[in-house]
């Protein structure tokens, strides 16, 4: 699949998120993909009987209305009260849309991180002005939608999701630190720019862009793919995680550091300040490209990602305590490896992969390895392998959750 923008934007995917400008295009409904017009998609109703997940609501004026989560109620009784209802995820209603979301995403130079919602709005009601915290594309698929919008003004990539009618988030001290209007209000009288968006309208809109969608006059249908990218900050942080956990001093407890007495205080803060210095100096030294490979490793560990991220190659994996493996021969002449993770008493996978049988050795190995082991260490125990070799046994055997790659330098060795 190639570039999956082009056609409705004119412009490159690449082109169109890191200009970060609000881009609109009109045209036919039929320049869409197939996924957003057919199946489930095919009408309000279609989505409301096929949808299988989360729900929100909202209903409100341009200074107010709040979405909220909603459980135990269908979609369609929602509508009927004049609601906007939220459909959250529809990747599993929609296995139809998969390709084109990593196409997008492959596009961008991300790993998986792209959600596919939609709003359906009922006559009044609508979203409240606010911002949202990721670049987004919005695609208007039935009815008019009347969309009023505004470039931020106050800051450049805020990294959070913010209403100026509602409750202030923790984080807005450090995102507008260079201040905000003393009224609310103002941000809607006179600074809205409203289009009227029909079938087959686009937009692409960056992050931080005020928006409203309240008050629409009809009912409509859109779907909206977000791109949740992780920041240069969540990249930082998740490789300092990574890494500095490793180190006992890091994983200590700062005892007497919040004490207002300072025969207490002065020690731990004092260590404190000696640890940061010379995780500075160690950092300096760091090869920071390790921090891409952390954060996918990191997104399939806890499920952000559904898919091994075979592209990367780890230098240091760990081998999981609560999986066990059963080696047996199939008919080809390959090594069935029958991997099962999970509670001891109940695994909760199976995996089942196969290898030469040459393989069987290095298996064996890992199985009774009890410590963390580097690449470099098993193509020296095991030379008549190549290192790319071994590096895509092991992540065939990290996706089956027999083996966790430690996606950071070996603290030791910093």
């Amino acid at each position: 699949m190639g570039d999956p923008l082009v056609e409705i934007f004119g412009s490159s995917t690449f082109e169109l998120f890191t200009g970060g400008k609000f881009v609109v295009t009109h045209g036919a409904l039929e320049r869409f993909p197939a996924f957003m017009r057919n199946g489930p998609m095919a009408s309000i109703d279609d989505l409301c009987r096929h949808y299988v997940g989360p729900l929100e609501v909202a209903q409100g004026t341009a200074e107010g209305g709040l979405q909220v989560p909603v459980t135990d109620v269908h979609a369609s009784a929602l509508l009927q009260l004049g609601l906007t209802v939220y459909f959250t995820e529809l990747r599993r209603s929609l296995p139809e849309s998969r390709p084109w979301l990593r196409s997008l995403e492959r596009a961008l130079g991300l790993p998986e991180c792209t959600s596919l919602a939609a709003f359906s709005n009922a006559p009044g009601s609508g979203l409240g002005l606010h911002h949202d915290r990721f670049d987004q594309l919005f695609f208007q698929l039935q009815g008019k939608k009347t969309f009023r919008h505004a470039p931020n003004g106050f800051v450049a990539n805020p990294d959070i999701q913010f209403s100026p009618f509602a409750a202030a988030l923790p984080e807005f001290g450090q995102t507008y630190r260079d201040g905000f209007l003393a009224k609310s209000e103002d941000l809607v009288r006179g600074r809205l720019e409203t289009i009227v968006l029909e079938p087959g309208s686009a937009f692409f809109m960056p992050a931080g862009t005020w928006h409203t969608t309240a008050d629409q006059a009809e009912n409509s249908l859109s779907m909206v793919a977000v791109v949740r990218a992780p920041s240069r900050l969540d990249l930082l942080l998740n490789f300092l995680r990574y890494y500095a956990s490793q180190s006992p001093e890091w994983r200590a407890r700062p005892y007497g550091g919040f004490s207002a007495d300072p025969a207490l205080a002065a020690p731990a803060r004092s260590s404190f300040t000696e640890l940061t210095a010379a995780l500075g100096k160690r950092l300096e030294q760091l090869d920071t490209n390790g921090a891409f490979g952390a954060w996918t490793a990191h997104g399939y560990t806890v499920g952000i990602q559904s898919e091994y991220p075979h592209g990367v190659a780890f230098e240091r994996y760990i081998r999981l305590p609560n999986s066990s493996v059963r080696l047996e021969p199939d008919e080809s002449g390959k090594l069935r490896c029958i991997v099962e993770s999970g509670p001891t008493s109940r695994p909760s996978l199976r995996t089942s992969l196969a290898f030469n049988v040459e393989a069987r050795p290095i298996v064996e190995w890992v199985l009774e390895t009890q410590r963390s082991f580097t690449l470099r260490e098993v193509a020296e125990r095991f030379a008549q392998f190549t290192r790319e070799d071994l590096a895509d046994l092991f992540a065939w055997l990290a996706q089956a959750a027999l083996i966790r790659p430690v996606p950071a330098p070996d603290w030791d060795d910093g």
